[in-house]
């Protein structure tokens, strides 16, 4: 997951140059993840309760999370989600990638899933 966060670094460096955004989108990033073996989702619900509450606690305005379960996957039931992560804008999703990288989150998160894979998204409302 170390590894998607720097990309995403990376992503945000470069589209830094890009027009000022519209009032009406974000960034979202998505992790497709699976559980770690023995977690369960009520383990994510929690997990996700403290992580917000720490997000809110470090002063980072402009995230919202969504934690997102399949109704209807080829491999549902097999701890799948997605981890939806999204800013207001390209300063907010600096301020938090900062924040997460240097604190013990990325070894919390480790701890409770794998993510295979990782994009990022403009979204607009």
């Amino acid at each position: 997951m170390r590894v998607r966060i720097i990309l995403a670094s990376i992503a945000l460096s470069l589209m830094l140059s890009w027009p000022a955004q519209a009032q009406d989108q974000r960034l979202a990033n998505y992790f497709f993840c699976t559980l770690a073996e023995g977690k369960t989702p009520p383990d994510l619900i929690a997990f996700k309760a403290e992580y917000e509450k720490a997000v809110e606690q470090a002063g980072l305005d402009g995230y919202e999370l969504r934690v997102q379960f399949p109704l209807y996957s080829d491999d549902i039931g097999n701890g799948k989600f997605v981890w939806d992560g999204s800013w207001a804008d390209f300063e907010a999703m600096g301020r938090i990638t900062a924040w997460f990288e240097a604190s013990e989150w990325p070894a919390r998160f480790q701890k409770l899933m794998s993510c295979e894979s990782s994009s990022l998204w403009r979204v607009v409302d």
